[in-house]
């Protein structure tokens, strides 16, 4: 036992670190090769920005399905698969470098890739009982290190370093990462079934195994009778807004405001650092005072990020990724766990995916928003405002559910129908 939790489950975690360190390619590519991708393709970055939609309306939609396959099959197979698929993707933009190609390869078998998703919440939630939060943290760092270690590579050598390059070594990370998997992984089976917090008799598992989607679909239909759960995924989507807003058009922001050169590097690598140390004190904070309290203020400070974007004064860029940096990460393990805790549900993998699809679906939202702003307008004005409302709305969501657990009054309607 290593701090209370099984040696294992910290093997684990630090496997997914290194996989999610080194996936972060991926997402320097969508923020860093826009303006070449766009030029190389004879596309706009609108078309740009409705591939990347369709990839995050895709992923949303599988990973409901992801989180079902991965309480039936386990998250080593459910992981290999979104691996795979993300491999198959880049292998199509660089086979067919065509609109339609990059659009398939992208839009929709990138989005696919969306079925591992929420397997590192069902890993966390099958080995961990004291350290849950700091666990999905440090998994969840390992792309905001990524991002701040390796972006500056990328942005000076770009001579050679082409999105066509950074593609084939996203391709080059996918395929060792799936060897990895399968080198490292235990048969997820035996782990689902003994892991330390599984508490119910064979029995009770094969029960629920024969009550598949029916019983999954009567447990989801009671979230609309519990304030909590509808707050997180109000509060998911306004995450997903918030995050689309940044991955998609956070470099676009910045060159429609004539940020300088290095304005730009130092402000992602900013970002990454302080997701990093933002992400951990938060963890800390969610585990040690209550969670609904903890968002609440999460969501206040992203909102003053987003009030100081706006302000486009010289700094802002760089006051932006202080304030937003240090809210990055905790947005969502934070919700899905305060959601568990007014659930009674063994489906927690179906479960994370239904609030991963909300938080997606509002990725969506900002990715088309933020295309739809810029060609009416030629700026992100009315994209940042939109942060701002969404993020109060959310504080004053999470702040409220705590009054009324602190006074009794919260209402789970989920328990009676999954028990």
């Amino acid at each position: 036992m290593w701090f209370k939790e099984p040696k294992y489950a910290w093997l684990i975690v630090g496997f997914l670190w290194i996989f999610g360190f080194l996936g972060s390619v991926g997402r320097i590519i969508v923020q860093y090769y826009q303006a070449p991708i766009s030029e190389s393709l004879d596309v706009t970055r609108g078309f740009i920005g409705y591939a990347w939609s369709a990839s995050i309306l895709i992923g949303s939609l599988c990973a409901p399905l992801g989180g079902w396959l991965t309480d039936r099959l386990g998250y080593k197979v459910t992981m290999t698969a979104g691996t795979a698929m993300g491999v198959v993707s880049a292998i199509v933009i660089l086979a067919f470098r065509h609109p339609a190609g990059y659009f398939i390869g992208f839009g929709v078998l990138g989005g696919l890739a969306g079925i591992g998703a929420s397997t590192s919440y069902v890993i966390v939630a099958q080995w961990f009982r004291h350290h849950r939060a700091k666990a999905l943290m440090i998994i969840s760092s390992a792309s905001s290190i990524g991002l701040a270690a390796i972006t500056p590579i990328f942005v000076h050598n770009d001579s050679w370093l082409t999105w066509m390059t950074a593609y084939k070594i996203s391709i080059a990370i996918g395929l060792s990462s799936i060897l990895l998997l399968w080198l490292v992984m235990r048969e997820n089976k035996d782990k689902f079934e003994e892991g330390p917090q599984s508490e119910q008799s064979p029995d009770d598992d094969r029960a629920e195994r024969k009550a598949g989607w029916k019983q999954s679909m009567k447990t989801l239909s009671g979230y609309t009778r519990n304030p909590t759960v509808m707050t997180v995924i109000f509060a998911l989507f306004t995450c997903g807004f918030s995050i689309g807003t940044v991955e998609m058009h956070l470099m676009a922001i910045q060159q429609t405001a004539h940020v300088s050169h290095s304005m730009f590097i130092a402000s992602l690598s900013i970002l990454g650092v302080l997701e990093m140390v933002g992400g951990f004190v938060f963890a800390a904070l969610l585990d040690k005072m209550p969670r609904a309290l903890a968002l609440g203020c999460l969501y206040l400070i992203r909102a003053i990020a987003f009030a100081v974007l706006f302000a486009q004064f010289h700094l802002s860029p760089v006051l932006f990724t202080l304030i937003f940096g240090a809210t990055y990460l905790g947005a969502i393990p934070g919700g899905i766990l305060l959601a568990g805790e007014s659930l009674k549900t063994k489906s927690i993998g179906l479960q994370t995916g239904i609030f991963l699809l909300f938080h997606q679906l509002g990725g969506v939202a900002a990715a088309n928003v933020g295309g739809l702003n810029y060609d009416l307008f030629h700026n992100y004005q009315a994209l940042i405002a939109i942060n701002v409302v969404l993020s109060l709305l959310s504080s004053v969501g999470y702040v409220r559910v705590y009054k009324s657990k602190r006074t009794g009054r919260d209402v789970g309607g989920v328990q009676g129908v999954a028990s």
